[in-house]
């Protein structure tokens, strides 16, 4: 493209990136296959539905773009495969579109929640059984977060209270009265409720790793060691009456449920909650990190909160997808009345048959970007359950999983997602990385497990992910891939060379730096031909065209560190003038 159709593209201000919905579609693809791939568009969901609202999960994909995926390409009754089932949304998305599934995760988390997303709830009982529990904890809990009302002097109740992490002294304290009304926030002086002896818990040690690097330096080795006194009491507390009243009331159809909203819980529980201006946060980064005033939020508050968007995510599976999910504890099950099957395994070994299911649609780990056993051991430690570190299929420095690791477990999945498939059948994958390393990686699993290149679509992050930490960051990706892979068939492989790959990228590099675009706008303007080159060229050649990338990058980096600088201090200058 000559630097003039580069200018006027974009009127000047930006070069011509990929517009979300844009496809390439290899010219070795079926008529009926590339037309249903172009037929795809643009799917923009704002929110997640209610029901993956009940419990965080890192980095769920748009369910909109889920749902298309499935209409388009399978059928009712097909049987589809997610084997990085993750937050469930394959699973979801194919139950209320009629379809079976079988969800695989290595991660004790992700099965929980999968399983609470779609298992059907009677939700009189589970209300009943919190009206029960509110009666014996409801007295608990106003003891425990009491607070004397500065206006009427009568009892009131902390809501929130914020501490110094250094000195672990409280600061400020959000309360409210329930005698005269009053409501608002005081600065407060150090003092400790009275607790009672704290109810038997599990001592589970926090894994050395990269997300839980910043932890451990704190001293911090146990996992209840992440909460305040009072709070990890309120979180006992609440997990020994939950069990207590299900058993001795005969609810225990309720407990799972009740249970799961305290792990739900957790992610408001503990000292990494904070405030963000005005805004209540709990955890929310994708690693361990206890801001310098962190907040301690009154758990049986938020638990009652989790319980109403348990109840509201209930609601809605219980419409859309109700007795339909009936689970199978086999393959054999699947071929009958059963409807899905939630596997907590390794999926490089699969207990599926050869040539059993229609199609494979999947969001793998992408790198290192998320590192989900040592995140997810935050939820599950309560319940005297880890999750495996050794079978990961992640980047991590500190366990010494490398890119080369990384890349060897996704194609040994990726070849029995080959064996498990029906002959030439669609693996279709959403990938989003920034590092091209890692997006070669996986272009080089899915070839070197015997899967040809189909096509790829360019789709926008769910709306609520824009605000996010790490889609905040200036030279973050701007959108998602969804990557269409066929079992069998050829593909096609006269491709440019390597040097004329690199010639081009030094060219379209120019161009953004006369228009003084950031990283994240150069890498997207590269990205849908090297992702061609990648999909295309020799196998020993795939990472070249991703290092000769990076390394332009770091070669410039001192060019995209002044844009970044700029664009951050115009973003301040805007929040400054708006505010």
């Amino acid at each position: 493209m000559k630097e003039r159709d580069f200018v006027e593209e974009r009127g000047g201000l930006k070069p011509p990136l990929p517009e979300l919905g844009d496809v390439l579609v290899d010219p070795s693809a079926s008529n009926k296959l590339a037309s249903r791939i172009m037929e795809l568009g643009v799917f923009r969901a704002t929110v997640h539905t209610t029901v993956y609202r009940m419990h965080k999960f890192w980095a769920r994909r748009p369910w909109a773009i889920f749902r298309a995926l499935i209409r388009l390409f399978t059928k009712p009754g097909d049987i589809i495969l997610d084997p990085f089932a993750g937050g469930g949304v394959t699973l979801v998305e194919g139950l209320i579109e009629r379809r079976k599934v079988i969800a695989v995760d290595i991660n004790p988390l992700a099965v929980k929640i999968m399983i609470h997303q779609v298992k059907p709830l009677d939700i009189e009982t589970y209300r009943l059984a919190l009206e029960k529990l509110k009666l014996r904890l409801d007295p608990i809990a106003s003891e425990l977060y009491r607070f004397r009302c500065p206006r009427c002097r009568g009892q009131g109740v902390a809501k929130w209270t914020e501490f110094d992490s250094l000195t672990d002294e409280p600061l400020r304290v959000s309360y409210e009265c329930s005698s005269c009304g009053g409501e608002g926030v005081l600065e407060t002086e150090a003092g400790s409720p009275f607790l009672p002896r704290l109810p038997t818990f599990p001592i589970v040690e926090i894994d050395v790793g990269d997300k839980t690097a910043d932890l451990l330096k704190r001293g911090i080795r146990f996992y209840h060691e992440l909460f305040t006194s009072r709070n990890l009491f309120a979180v006992l507390k609440i997990k020994e009456e939950i069990e207590r009243v299900c058993r001795t009331e005969g609810l225990e159809e309720a407990e799972s449920f009740l249970l799961f909203t305290l792990s739900s819980t957790l992610k408001w529980a503990s000292k990494m909650s904070h405030l963000k201006g005005e805004v209540l946060e709990g955890w929310a980064m994708h690693s361990y990190w206890i801001y310098p005033k962190f907040v301690e939020v009154n758990v049986w508050r938020q638990f009652l909160n989790r319980a109403r968007a348990v109840i509201q995510g209930k609601e809605f599976s219980n419409k859309f997808i109700g007795d339909f999910a009936r689970e199978a504890k086999s393959f054999e099950d699947m071929c009958g009345g059963s409807t899905y099957m939630v596997i907590e395994a390794d999926a490089r070994s699969l207990p599926l048959p050869s040539e059993c299911v229609d199609i494979v649609i999947t969001d793998p780990p992408y790198g290192g970007n998320v590192n989900y056993g040592e995140l997810a051991d935050y939820f599950l430690w309560l319940f005297g359950v880890k999750s495996p570190k050794r079978g990961e299929i992640v980047i991590n420095r500190t366990r010494r999983f490398t890119l080369s690791d990384y890349e060897c477990g996704l194609r040994e999945v990726f070849r029995e997602c080959y064996r498990v498939l029906k002959p030439s059948s669609l693996l279709i994958s959403t990938f989003n990385s920034k590092d091209a390393k890692i997006l070669a990686a996986f272009i080089r699993a899915l070839r070197g497990a015997g899967f040809a290149f189909r096509g790829v679509s360019f789709q926008p992050y769910l709306k609520a992910y824009e605000t996010t930490f790490h889609a905040l960051q200036v030279d973050s990706m701007p959108f998602d891939f969804v990557f269409f892979f066929e079992k069998d068939g050829a593909c096609m492989h006269d491709i440019e060379s390597i040097d004329d790959l690199s010639a081009w990228m030094e060219e379209r590099l120019e161009n953004c730096k006369s228009l003084g675009l950031t990283e994240r706008e150069f890498r997207a303007s590269v990205y849908p031909r090297l992702v061609w080159f990648m999909a295309h060229t020799d196998m020993e050649e795939l990472h070249l065209g991703a290092a000769r990338l990076e390394e332009i990058v770091k070669r410039e980096r001192t060019y995209f560190a002044g844009v970044r600088g700029r664009v951050i201090k115009e973003r301040r200058d805007n929040r400054r003038a708006t505010a």
